[in-house]
């Protein structure tokens, strides 16, 4: 179809009408195409953006971080939900395995200084302990950063080298739009150079939430500072917290449940009311009162005369299936932050064995996202990269180490059925010892090393356990009697 305006260009440029038209013709057929595309009855009132990550994030960063710390501090669900995420993401630490000759002299250096409290500035956490801090953090906030702190030999710590969590506020986001030194731009308070990578943050020196005077943000180089978040946009500088998806769905279950309590409490007042004929009574069976009763406080159990003529008719207000209306809006919200609606809420009351390990099997699946995606990658490589560097200027261990890392393993839901399982997947070739002593979170040179002293130990005192490999068979037969020993002996005794 030709508007007025086709119609009277078409009469000076046929052919660039006709392009014209073609080309509105195949964008209204594209956009036919995808119902969401199209600006209707269902679309008229949805605000969408074509911004960026971070031009959408905006302001609205430190909006989102007030919402979820004010649900943290007064909803226990959120409190509830965040605690599953920190436990199960950190559990008892992820911890770092050296690569080097060396490896046993440097972990027990780390472990000097990783599972002190001295490792942290401010002398409360250990290194593990910042992890969940470190996870619960951004979680609840979307991000958060750690600043190197070196210090000097005399400050009698085992590696000079300290750690200072700094919240997202830290961050002076008024230096936006501007250029940095390197010539790149900086954005919501973080500097780049022309390569998009980051050279500098732009810190105050205390929290502007504090009631110390803030003073003003300092360029702070991007070595001195790990930040922590899960990207879930190409660019996206910033990260978001997680509760953005349910503050509004909490916040209004929130309500409910309170609403839901007082009409509890209101129910509980059930009364009765007598009508006196004669006109004598007055106030509460079985006492004098001279009181109007329509304007005492109603106590359980009471029951009221009225006198002639006066009635009450009681509110009778709709009710609401509170057991499926709380699920619905609880499994939504586990849904949005990951988690399963069992471990929100502890009702484990609907599943099974099955159903139980699918639930937990989906989220361990996020879980080492966010292990190998956001906390190995970001927090725990960064810091032992700044503890190796510390340790060799000090000259504790030498230059360059690297390290891998062991996270905390799934726990079983069945331990009897998921082991046999790990022995069948052992004994067939599947699986390696190595690989399934990684699986249950604990290093495979460490763990043969101390499962070979547990057996020294047990010889030295000429104690026989039937868990024991060496004298005991699968089938419960001694090794002896299987005809496994040593001398090829295959009678009861062995002699």
């Amino acid at each position: 179809m030709m508007n007025a305006l086709d119609k009277f260009t078409a009469r000076f440029a046929p052919r660039w009408t006709l392009e014209r038209v073609r080309a509105r013709m195949t964008l209204d057929t594209a956009v036919r195409h995808y119902e969401a595309a199209q600006q209707g009855r269902r679309t008229s009132g949805w605000a969408r953006s074509r911004g960026d990550a971070n031009a959408t994030a905006g302001s609205a960063l430190a909006e989102l971080r007030m919402h979820a710390r004010d649900l943290e501090r007064n909803c226990g669900w959120a409190r509830r939900g965040l605690s599953v995420i920190a436990g199960n993401t950190v559990a008892w630490g992820i911890v770092p395995r050296p690569k080097h000759a060396q490896a046993k002299d440097i972990s027990v250096l780390w472990k000097s200084w990783a599972e002190s409290l001295r490792c942290e500035s401010g002398g409360r956490l250990t290194f593990y302990g910042l992890q969940e801090l470190v996870v619960r953090s951004v979680a609840r906030d979307g991000e958060i950063l750690i600043r190197r702190r070196p210090r000097r030999p005399e400050d009698g710590l085992a590696v000079p080298l300290q750690l200072q969590v700094l919240e997202a506020d830290y961050l002076d986001t008024a230096k936006d739009n501007l250029t940095g030194e390197a010539g790149g731009p900086i954005i919501q308070g973080i500097e780049y150079d022309k390569l998009d990578r980051r050279v500098a943050y732009w810190l105050f020196p205390e929290h502007p939430g504090s009631a110390r005077s803030v003073g003003q943000s300092k360029r702070i180089p991007a070595s001195e500072v790990a930040t922590i978040y899960l990207p879930e946009r190409a660019g996206q500088g910033r990260g978001v917290s997680w509760l953005a998806a349910s503050v509004l769905d909490l916040k209004d279950f929130d309500e409910f449940e309170d609403a839901e309590l007082s009409r509890q409490k209101v129910a509980a007042m059930f009364a009765g009311y007598m009508t006196d004929a004669d006109g004598v009574g007055g106030g509460a069976f079985g006492e004098s009162d001279k009181k109007d009763p329509l304007t005492q406080h109603i106590q359980p159990g009471t029951i009221l005369s009225l006198p002639p003529g006066r009635q009450v008719t009681m509110a009778n207000p709709p009710s609401v299936v509170e057991g499926t209306f709380a699920q619905r809006r609880l499994r939504k919200v586990a849904a949005s932050w990951g988690v399963t609606y069992e471990d929100l809420t502890g009702d484990y009351s609907q599943v099974n064995y099955s159903s139980a390990r699918m639930a937990r099997v989906a989220h361990w699946r996020n879980v080492h996202r966010w292990q190998w995606h956001m906390v190995v990658p970001q927090l725990c490589q960064v810091v032992w990269g700044w503890f190796i560097e510390a340790a060799a200027l000090a000259g504790l261990a030498p230059e360059g180490v690297e390290a891998d890392w062991t996270v905390p393993p799934m726990p079983m839901i069945e331990p009897v059925q998921e082991g046999l399982a790990y022995s069948r997947l052992i004994r067939n070739g599947v699986l390696t010892h190595a690989q399934a002593i990684l699986e249950q979170g604990r290093d495979p040179e460490l763990h043969w090393d101390e499962y070979r002293e547990g057996l020294d130990e047990l010889d030295k005192r000429e104690i026989w356990l039937d868990s024991d490999p060496r004298r005991t068979s699968a089938a419960g037969l001694t090794q002896e009697r299987a005809g496994l020993n040593k001398g090829g002996d295959t009678s009861e005794e062995g002699g």
